[in-house]
């Protein structure tokens, strides 16, 4: 894995080095990229209701891939729209106390998630040394967004360290929330060709609205292509 790495970013660097700058005032692109996402769940659920919900607290885990066009203000400024897609999966084991009374009497839950989040927005980037064939940027993101959260696993009393075999349960709940994802951006492009740049891209993820309930934050670290249409 290491070797074929370092083979690309060789190939890369080699066709960069014979091209003159990346980016320019009026140029018209579109991008596609895919990773890999990483997503914390909200805090711990206290209440069977709040688990249910899908806050776990868990780490979500899984694939993602985003399309967008983009169009230049300036050398340095792009602005574009975006979508983007990610399935992601994670367990988690959640261990409470239903009921304070009775302090030896606990809840066991083992958990599966599995999510498809998905959505679309707008986004702002900022380019240094648009001239160069190596170019940085940074930027923002927001984005409107929809989880899809499936809920699987089992739910058992434990009293007084043994498991009550009355008290076992199935769980499988359907779940979907919506709301803002939004976050900086940093990431390089190298030119590859006239009108092709390569992309390696790194996203912080932020939640808010019903969607903010089931995901707290995250990362995303992705690759793909861009051409310029202008």
């Amino acid at each position: 894995m290491r070797r074929s790495l370092i083979l690309l970013s060789m190939i890369c660097l080699a066709l960069a080095s014979g091209t003159n700058g990346s980016v320019k005032k009026g140029d018209v692109e579109i991008e596609a990229l895919g990773g890999w996402a990483m997503e914390s769940g909200e805090g711990q659920g206290d209440d069977q209701s709040s688990i249910l919900e899908g806050a776990t607290g868990g780490d979500l885990d899984g694939w993602f891939a985003s399309a967008g066009i983009g169009w230049f203000t300036s050398k340095n400024f792009e602005i574009g729209i975006a979508g983007f897609g990610s399935s992601m999966d994670g367990s988690e084991r959640i261990t409470l106390v239903p009921n304070l009374a009775f302090p030896d009497v606990l809840a066991v839950y083992e958990l599966d998630v599995d999510a498809m989040v998905y959505g679309g927005g707008g986004r702002g980037k900022w380019h240094f040394f648009p001239n160069k064939t190596l170019v940085p940027y940074v930027g923002v993101q927001v984005f409107w967004a929809t989880a899809d959260v499936d809920l699987s696993g089992t739910a058992d009393l434990l009293v007084e360290g043994e498991v009550d075999p009355d008290s076992h349960v199935e769980i499988d709940e359907n779940e979907s929330d919506s709301g803002i994802l939004w976050g900086p951006i940093v990431g390089l492009r190298v030119q590859l060709a006239e009108k092709l740049d390569a992309l390696v891209e790194y996203q912080y993820h932020m939640w808010s609205g019903s969607i903010g309930d089931f995901l707290d934050n995250g990362h995303m670290i992705s690759a793909g292509l861009c051409l310029q249409l202008k």
